[in-house]
């Protein structure tokens, strides 16, 4: 046999190799698994098997109170559905709708400014905390911006008119913890969140209204900073009227809120400053961690809203040590979780959502959601 004869099949059986290879290449392949959108699911479907109520439609205390959680929890486990019917909405989307529904039965309707008890009601009157409220705002302000169904949004300007209703002047300003004045102070966490609410509901109106709420936003942020911010830039806890002393200790909720409530004057004005502000807190933020494990030293209730706050300034800097910080804490409380879930539902509603949050960072949607949710006002 000649060497041209010989080289023939060699080359033959290369040609069909190469063949195959752009073939396969051709074809669409799939994508690589999302390890945090898999636990986020893990997560959630183990807060449904163990702490959904099918009878109240909402969810329950704890795996040994089998009763419904205060409001403040469910607008927690609200906001996680919210993050997974964006992941997965033919799965979440209807829970979700539900689950709106079945908040109605701690809806007070029947006072001169409606909303949400901290327990089931039916029309009492009985006190309101206004945190519990401005959390259910910005859980509901994110659905509607999420699957644009306007109920979302109405409900999110009522729920805020009841909000808003809690400031006065007294102290100088600010909003009360509870209706009633219940322990006589005005805490951050009322306030945060409160005009965290007030600038994501002005994204959605134009002209006067909009200039209305931010200017209400600023307003509480201008007294919160000037009534409970600390020199090194985190926030004590609340200021009580009648003396005006401030009651300290500093919690990660608190100022998280408060980081994005800088934020949100941010993108609402354009303001560079107010983005300062917003980068002293994340670097500040750095005292909440535990020393030898880089984890928030907080109770995850309130850890979780500073695992959000650093992704979300992460957004607007792109400074690497928050995702990396976002993401060792993600990482430790999951594999916490693995070893010995949380009996009570609110933990295992925070670990959930701070999985579907570190999930989107890593998809191509969930990166053009926020870019979207996020655009600074020009």
């Amino acid at each position: 046999m000649n060497s041209a004869s010989r080289q023939a099949p060699t080359i033959g059986r290369v040609a069909l190799a190469l063949c195959a290879v752009l073939s396969f290449a051709d074809k669409p392949q799939a994508a690589e698994p999302n390890p945090y959108a898999q636990r986020a699911h893990e997560v959630t479907e183990h807060i449904q098997q163990h702490f959904f109520d099918p009878q109240t439609g909402v969810y329950l205390k704890s795996l040994t109170l089998r009763k419904p959680d205060y409001v403040w929890l469910q607008s927690v486990m609200f906001a996680n559905l919210v993050a997974a019917a964006r992941a997965e909405p033919q799965t979440y989307r209807p829970r979700l709708e539900k689950y709106f529904r079945a908040l109605d039965g701690y809806w007070d309707a029947q006072v001169a400014i409606p909303g949400y008890e901290a327990a089931p009601t039916r029309g009492n009157g009985h006190d309101k905390y206004y945190d519990d409220n401005a959390w259910l705002v910005i859980a509901f302000l994110e659905a509607y911006e999420t699957n644009h169904d306007p109920r979302y949004l109405k409900r999110a300007s009522e729920t805020l008119k009841f909000v808003l209703s809690g400031w006065d002047d007294e102290c100088g300003g600010g909003i009360w913890w509870h209706q009633e004045h219940k322990d006589g102070t005005k805490n951050a966490c009322s306030n945060g969140p409160s005009a965290v609410g007030c600038l994501r509901l002005a994204k959605f109106h134009n002209g006067a209204k909009a200039d209305a709420l931010v200017a209400q936003g600023r307003q509480i942020v201008d007294w919160t900073v000037a009534a409970l911010q600390d020199d090194d830039g985190l926030f004590e806890d609340r200021k009580v009227v009648a003396t005006g002393e401030v009651k300290r200790g500093k919690l990660t909720y608190n100022s998280a809120l408060m980081l994005r409530a800088l934020l949100g004057l941010y993108r609402a004005t354009g303001n560079e400053q107010y983005l300062t502000q917003a980068r002293q807190i994340g670097k500040a933020a750095d005292w909440f961690l535990d020393r030898r494990t880089g984890v928030y030293r907080d109770a995850l209730r309130y850890s979780h809203f500073m695992i959000e706050a650093d992704l979300e300034l992460y957004r607007a800097t792109n400074e690497e040590y928050l995702l990396q910080r976002a993401k060792r804490n993600v990482d430790a409380y999951y594999d916490a979780w693995k070893t010995n879930p949380p009996e009570d539902m609110m933990s295992n509603a925070c670990l959930a959502r701070v999985l579907w949050l570190m999930a989107e960072t890593e998809t191509d949607a969930g990166r053009a959601f926020w870019k979207n949710a996020d655009q600074v006002r020009k």
